[in-house]
């Protein structure tokens, strides 16, 4: 499965170097971990849209590559100020699928505007107070809430500079913890009965 970073070398030099530079370890790893568990959460939820579901997935943070570096690789958690450059990437990554700055699938199930969705809501929050609209609940497009998930997930078992990553136990037990408020009930007991999330990917 060809990371994100790959989409862009039909887009000019310096775009692609821009995006060399974010070409690391974890982000890499990232995009194709989360959609490796959005898609196998899709085979069950939704078996119809699991490649649309895996396409928003690889895409969800594509708007990072709008961040300064400096925010995307600080070894050490974020200030308010740089918070709210951060939470625009849901907002740039949508943007840049609309405008096709990035490539997606030319496949007629994975519509330009449904990925960009999903990529615009995926840091929603079932209790309403995520970002970048404050949705809550079924208002949450299907696919964000499956990436959410898997974003989480990954997340809190990958190490970063400023804390060691969670075992594979012990984040499906905060996934568990915040079903119903972070995350949508359904999608999460989904992910967490599951034998695929203690897979290796």
């Amino acid at each position: 499965m060809a990371g994100i970073f790959a989409r862009f070398k039909n887009y000019g030099w310096g775009f692609y170097m821009i995006c060399t530079l974010l070409k690391e370890n974890y982000l890499d790893k990232h995009q194709n971990n989360v959609a490796f568990y959005a898609g196998q959460m899709g085979k069950i939820i939704c078996q119809g849209m699991v490649d649309i579901v895996i396409e928003a997935a690889l895409m969800h943070d594509v708007g990072k590559t709008e961040i300064d570096n400096k925010i995307i690789f600080r070894p050490g958690p974020l200030d308010e100020a740089e918070w709210e450059v951060m939470r625009l990437h849901p907002l740039l990554g949508a943007s840049m699928i609309m405008r096709r700055v990035v490539k997606i699938s030319s496949s007629k199930k994975c519509k330009p505007s449904t990925i960009a969705l999903a990529v615009l809501h995926h840091h929603e929050r079932w209790d309403g107070t995520g970002y970048p609209d404050g949705l809550a609940g079924d208002d949450i497009p299907l696919i964000a809430r499956i990436i959410a998930v898997a974003d989480a997930f990954d997340a809190m078992t990958t190490d970063r500079p400023y804390r060691k990553a969670l075992s594979k136990e012990d984040a499906v037990k905060e996934i568990i913890s915040c079903s119903g408020t972070q995350f949508d009930p359904n999608v999460a007991e989904v992910f967490t009965n599951n034998k695929f999330v203690l897979s290796t990917v």
